[in-house]
Formats: C-alpha cells, structure tokens, sequence
C-alpha cells in the first residue's frame, strides 16, 4: 500500500484553489484506502481533510507531492511528484530548475503543451485532476434574480478587454464562498476576465450563466483544451459546456442550457476521478517501478 504527503508552505485557507484542490486530491485518495497526509506548517481542522502528517510513516517508503510553487526538495524524499496546478509560466519557470531531473511530473489542467506534441499525451503528459465542490453551493431559485457581477483576478490574460456594465458588482479575492454563492444567487450573469477560475463553474451551479470573455487569438476549441475537462468533452463529442458562454454572443445559448450543467458537472467529476487519479495511483503504486515512468521533469521540460 501506498504512503503519500502532499505538501504545502501555506496553511489552508478556502480562497486559495490551489490548495483546496490539494486536500480535496487527499479527501478522494484517503477514501480509497491509501495512507495519505497533508504536511502543512499549520494544522488548521477544516471540512475537506484534517488528517495532518505527523511521522505516522517513513518519507524515505513515501511519495511526496510538491506543487508547482516548491522549489527544491524541502522534505529530502527519494521520490517526488511535481503538481502542476497553474499554466507553465505562471509558477514554475524559476522553481523547476531547482527539481531533480526523475520528479515524476503530473498536470491539474491540460496544457498547452500537450497540443505541441499530442503524441506525448497519457506517456509523458499526464494529468492528476480533482475538484472540490463546496455542499453550500445551492441553486436557491430567487425569482427576484436580476443583474450582472463580474471578476477581473487573472485578467492578464487579455491585451485590451471592454468593461462590465457599470452596475456590475465585482467579486474580488476578499469575497467568502458564502458571499459569492449569495451573490451568483442574485445575479443573472456572471462576467469573467479570468478564463480558468473555478468561479464559473461555481456560478452555474448556483443558476447564474457565466459568460468567459474571450482571450485574444485564442477560440472556444482552443479555450477548452485548457480546462481540466476536455478530455470529457472529447470523448463524448461535446464542443461547449452547458451554462456557460465564451463570448458574449453565446449568452443565449448558455442560458438555454444552464439547467443540464450540474448533472453535466457531477459527471466530469466521476470521470476525472476514474481517468486521471486511479491511473495516478496506479503509476505510484511500487516505488521501485517510479524510476521507469516517463513523464519526468528532463522529458516534459527538457
């Protein structure tokens, strides 16, 4: 049986994706039986995870996950995987020259990269995809919802963009969970600069269309094979996600639809788990066998 640590310089907090993700990753892992820890620099009880690492196991028989912000190897483990969680270029450009060239290296979402040499794919691209759904999220049916809200956060994705209607309130990093499902509770639509946050899919499930401003140069085709869920999306021969428009000219489209998002949303989650975390578990299961994996840091980066 497998010994895994997830580790993380910062203690959890909600508003962080990246680290939600990580604890939602042990939530799923230690449901399925397998020894696994968050090492934290501070053990914060919380509603995903709280079982903390304490020396229950030897690092030395352990696989030790890193995101994509770590340099180096804080924990001197034998066998390290590096998350990516954020595109190439946002975290790691400095970081990953700090990693050993064997780290095995694992995807959250699919990369740009994949699409260079799509031969690469599930051999030295692999993804290690989880998301966690919070249970207050609720669709509250308010026949008083009216009006717009909107997030710029990773705006620099875009050159030049229009603004939001003038009475659109804005989410901010300061917002709670609590407070962005009450406001996607009052809102028609939802307008964001940022086209990878989780805050669309969490506006559609809340029965509030998300509208993804387009980025330059860059399509709805091309949009999608950054999310974590094309792979779905391939597989079943579906070009768009319900619910949410990229661009404002599918706003209608997506507003015709936005009721089959959350079945859709509850499937590409069980597909995920099946396709990427199971497989996961399966490279790392005999450590001895980690050394012969392929996609390690000098193959996918060279």
């Amino acid at each position: 049986m497998q010994n895994i640590i997830v580790y993380t310089i910062s203690p959890f907090d909600f508003k962080c994706g990246g680290l939600v993700v990580q604890y939602q990753l042990c939530k799923i892992i230690d449901s399925l039986g397998i020894n696994i820890r968050i090492h934290s620099p501070k053990k914060i009880e919380n509603s995903i995870f709280s079982k903390y690492y304490n020396n229950e196991f030897d690092i030395n028989n352990s696989i030790v996950i890193y995101g994509e912000t770590i340099e180096g190897n804080p924990l001197n483990a034998p066998y390290v995987v590096r998350w990516i969680l954020a595109p190439l270029g946002i975290a790691c450009e400095t970081k990953r020259h700090t990693w050993q060239n064997s780290d095995i290296v694992y995807f959250f979402n699919n990369d740009k990269l994949f699409y260079i040499n799509e031969n690469n794919i599930d051999t030295i691209y692999k993804t290690l995809t989880t998301h966690y759904t919070n249970q207050l999220i609720n669709n509250y049916h308010d026949p008083k919802r009216n009006g717009y809200c909107h997030t710029f956060r990773k705006s620099h994705y875009h050159k030049t963009y229009n603004p939001p209607p003038n009475n659109s309130l804005e989410i901010t990093r300061s917002h709670s969970v609590v407070d962005c499902i009450n406001i996607f509770n009052k809102k028609n639509i939802f307008i964001s600069y940022d086209p990878l946050t989780y805050l669309t899919v969490m506006a559609c499930l809340c029965g509030c269309v998300s509208v993804v401003i387009k980025v330059d140069g860059m399509d709805e085709v091309e949009w999608l094979k950054t999310l974590t869920c094309y792979s779905y999306l391939k597989k079943n021969n579906l070009n768009k996600l319900y619910g949410i428009a990229y661009g404002v000219s599918e706003i209608k489209w997506a507003k015709s639809t936005i009721h089959l998002f959350k079945q859709q949303w509850e499937d590409i989650l069980k597909y995920l788990e099946t396709t990427t975390i199971l497989p996961f578990l399966e490279d790392v299961k005999d450590l001895k066998n980690i050394q012969y994996l392929e996609n390690n840091v000098i193959n996918t980066f060279g």
